[in-house]
């Protein structure tokens, strides 16, 4: 970076440090520290929400996808806005009836003490299990955007987002996350533009996006999955045969999106403490419907246009040219003859389908010869996707290596202009810290009210809990840090995510439908439900092929269908 990006960069991260502890007066208490006082206004806590979720995970991990499987992963989101209804209605009047800190302190005046320890734990450790993903993947990138080793820019965000955390809690988390959303928003908004721009000074916004949907990057709706697909396909896990040919295997199309999909934002914004704990910080149910539906029917169209910059990247790069592999960090390890081979096969391969691209779009200009055009273009992006599998499999095989997280950023640093590159590199910081901050916090408040205060030191006074509350959130950002010190990250941030979170968040949401549906279900049903749904889980991802968001589907199932047959031998029981 220049040094006018440098100073767009540092100044960024300077203010939010400073307005993040200037959020700490006031807070005398966990409410203040954990709720905000109940004072934050709605449309704050919806944007901190959107801040939460679209991340890094979004501005990195999603137009990436979109730049290698088009607009497929859109899938995952067909049942938010579905979602999010069925929490207003359902979740918030639960969640609102009593002055909690926590979403697992309701399910102890449900069912009891226990349960609520369980769900907190169940929390505590699928989170624990993301951290790694949530500060390793973008520190990695960030280095390679910014030359500073990946080390120091993982210790940036650790100690930076630790810091305003610890003083300012929930108060600063909100309001640092509206402030980073807003950077977020105009980075891709500039990015957008700017990919706009060049493609269309190439082709008619027609034919690019005819270019775009013949090459598999348009397929938003798949009804039957299509093993002729020229998206390529996610890797299988290690050891399984991939099938592309199932609606159970494949990760996207309409039905893992609609039935998986929605369960999956089901709980995660309603069972997940660092979405539900936006909720909790308004003045009213009413507002806190507010900052759902807000962050719910503005996230799919922002996913929509994240992925359409992926979308362009692809037009792009094929276009103008670009790297057969976007991580030179990657690209270093293998090989170098056996590499050069391979680039200018790949070098001729992105001639060819470029030189096929212009004549598809003359012979559909001409109604001429368009039917054989369009399948030699389509060979000719096969091509291209296969020059890439050659590459990937001449580096190391201790990892299923992924540049998918490297092609944003490649372009951000590549083609924009000065002071953009800083905008758009404080961007991603801002969605880093964004994540991070609520992670925080959130696991603060499950140590400290579901624990700390409940089991070991009940009577605390205000003083002494805040304080425990602050040191449990430092303890966490160290914990944190050197878990992305340590442990490294593979493939798309924002797959990576979602996987870890479908291991726990179905078994978390049987536990409040059970609350709601069986009302004849006490804490040895919950409890078993709980234990069933977990071992589902797991039981499923080790014998069967199923695509990870049919898990939090199944993990709901199970502890409900477990609960409610306990429930018949021991009624009410505790």
């Amino acid at each position: 970076m220049r040094t006018l990006d440098w100073i767009v960069f540092v100044a960024f991260l300077g203010y939010v440090v400073f307005d993040g502890i200037r959020r700490a007066r006031g807070t005398k208490d966990l409410d203040g520290y954990y709720a905000g006082g109940r004072s934050i206004p709605w449309w704050a806590a919806g944007l901190s929400i959107m801040a939460t979720q679209a991340s890094a995970i979004t501005v990195i991990g999603t137009t990436g996808k979109g730049h290698e499987g088009g607009m497929a992963f859109l899938h995952t989101y067909i049942g938010l806005p579905v979602a999010m209804v069925i929490l207003c209605v359902f979740f918030v009047p639960l969640l609102r009836g009593a002055p909690i800190l926590t979403a697992y302190e309701y399910l102890e005046t449900r069912f009891g003490p226990v349960t609520r320890a369980i769900a907190s734990l169940v929390f505590l450790v699928s989170r624990c299990a993301a951290l790694g993903f949530v500060l390793y993947a973008p520190s990695v990138v960030l280095a390679a955007m910014t030359g500073l080793d990946e080390s120091v820019t993982i210790l940036i965000i650790g100690v930076l987002t630790t810091g305003y955390t610890v003083i300012g809690g929930v108060h600063a988390v909100v309001w640092t996350d509206v402030k980073q959303m807003i950077v977020i928003l105009v980075g891709l908004a500039v990015a957008l533009v700017i990919l706009l721009v060049r493609v269309l000074g190439e082709f008619s916004l027609d034919e690019a996006l005819t270019l775009a949907g013949q090459a598999g990057k348009l397929d938003a709706l798949e009804v039957v999955p299509d093993s002729t697909d020229l998206v390529p396909k996610p890797h299988p896990p290690k050891g399984v045969e991939a099938d592309t040919t199932s609606f159970w295997t494949e990760n996207y199309n309409l039905w893992t999106g609609l039935f998986g999909g929605t369960f999956l934002m089901l709980a995660y914004f309603g069972c997940d403490q660092s979405q539900v704990q936006r909720i909790l910080t308004n003045p009213s149910a009413n507002d806190s419907r507010k900052a759902l539906l807000i962050s719910g029917f503005a996230k799919l169209p922002m996913q929509v246009v994240v992925l359409f910059i992926g979308v362009l990247l692809w037009l792009f790069h094929a276009i103008f040219g670009g790297p057969m592999w976007y991580s030179e960090g990657q690209a270093a390890k293998a090989d170098p003859a056996k590499w050069a081979v391979v680039e200018r096969d790949f070098r001729v391969a992105e001639a060819n389908r470029l030189e096929k691209m212009r004549e598809f779009v003359t012979a559909s200009r001409e109604s001429a010869g368009e039917a054989s055009a369009l399948e030699a273009y389509r060979e000719s992006v096969r091509a291209v996707n296969a020059t890439r599998a050659k590459a990937r499999a001449l580096l190391p095989k201790k990892k299923d290596y992924d540049d998918t997280n490297y092609i944003f950023p490649h372009f951000v640093l590549n083609e924009l202009p000065i002071l953009m590159v800083g905008l758009l590199v404080a961007a991603i910081f801002a969605a880093a810290m964004s994540s991070a901050d609520s992670v925080l916090n959130s696991l603060s408040a499950a140590t400290v009210v579901d624990f700390y205060k409940r089991w070991l030191r009940p009577n605390a006074s205000d003083e002494s809990a805040l304080l425990a509350g602050r040191v449990a959130t430092f303890g966490w950002g160290v914990f944190a840090t050197l878990v992305a010190l340590f442990v490294a990250g593979e493939g798309a941030i924002i797959e990576q995510i979602n996987k870890i979170g479908s291991f726990f968040y179905g078994t978390l949401l049987g536990g409040f439908v059970l609350a709601m549906l069986v009302r004849r279900a006490g804490e040895v049903a919950a409890v078993s439900g709980l234990v069933a749904g977990m071992g589902s889980v797991l039981c499923v991802h080790y014998t069967l092929k199923v695509a990870f968001l049919w898990y939090n589907l199944i993990g709901c199932v199970a502890v409900v269908a477990v609960g409610w047959l306990v429930s018949l031998r021991f009624p009410n029981g505790r």
